[in-house]
């Protein structure tokens, strides 16, 4: 049994534990943990394994919205890690977009395969750990300052790096370049706005670190396929 669903957390911690194991993927912003008196973040590509009756506490910010699967039975190689986070391969990343779409349409002909789909990828999915904890840095702080103008100089501080090392670390650990990675949060981010808040485009892009709505409009098309505007409409639809 696979339950799935969309998540929103309070920015206040809280603490409980379930009688299922459970699996947390960010689909937009970060998630803080505490297990076992450890501390733990989890952030985009990467998934968070609670096993079953572990006590955890948890929050993130407001907007952030993550895929949540609750499972009776989690294959053996997940609840054998040495550490609760890990990287997701680029096979099942761009998946978790399909059952973001999936799951608020509420598609209930195409769910059942899906999460079928997502089960057979997790039993093949071979963890990687965390990226470097120097790159990490970068990683959590571009999240968490999506909407600031962020320079390499400045990426690489936070690294501990210097600019060159960091621009070749990052793309060694990544598998992308800074200035990439960065658009690809931001569009993540945009998409979880445009279909989980009543804001205006212009809100959406300066939270997104666009000044230029029409700039940030022409970036989510080339990306998306549609305008943030038509996007907005054809996941969630009118009811009228």
């Amino acid at each position: 049994m696979m339950r799935l669903s969309i998540r929103a957390y309070s920015p206040e911690p809280q603490s409980h534990s379930h009688d299922h194991h459970q699996l947390v993927l960010p689909l937009s912003g970060r998630l803080d943990l505490l297990i076992n008196q450890q501390q733990f973040q989890v952030g985009a590509a990467e998934c968070l394994v609670i096993p079953a009756g572990t006590e955890h506490g948890f929050s993130a910010a407001e907007q952030c919205r993550f895929l949540v699967a609750d499972l009776l039975h989690l294959p053996a190689h997940l609840l054998q890690l040495a550490q609760p986070v890990f990287q997701l391969s680029a096979r099942i990343q761009p998946y978790l977009l399909v059952l973001e779409a999936l799951l608020i349409e509420q598609d209930q002909q195409l769910l059942p395969a899906a999460q079928q789909f997502f089960l057979q990828l997790l039993e093949t999915e071979q963890p990687a750990p965390a990226v470097d904890k120097r790159v990490r840095q970068a990683l959590l702080y571009m999240q968490e300052h999506l909407a600031d103008e962020l320079d390499l100089p400045l990426l690489a501080s936070k690294a501990n790096l210097s600019l060159s090392q960091f621009k070749l670390l990052f793309r060694q650990q990544v598998g992308k370049n800074p200035g990439q990675y960065l658009t690809t949060l931001r569009m993540q981010h945009s998409r979880t706005l445009v279909l989980f808040s009543n804001l205006s485009v212009q809100h959406i892009a300066l939270e997104c670190g666009y000044q230029s709505a029409s700039a940030f409009s022409a970036r989510f098309s080339q990306h998306f396929g549609q305008s943030p505007q038509k996007y907005r409409g054809i996941i969630q639809p009118d009811p009228t």
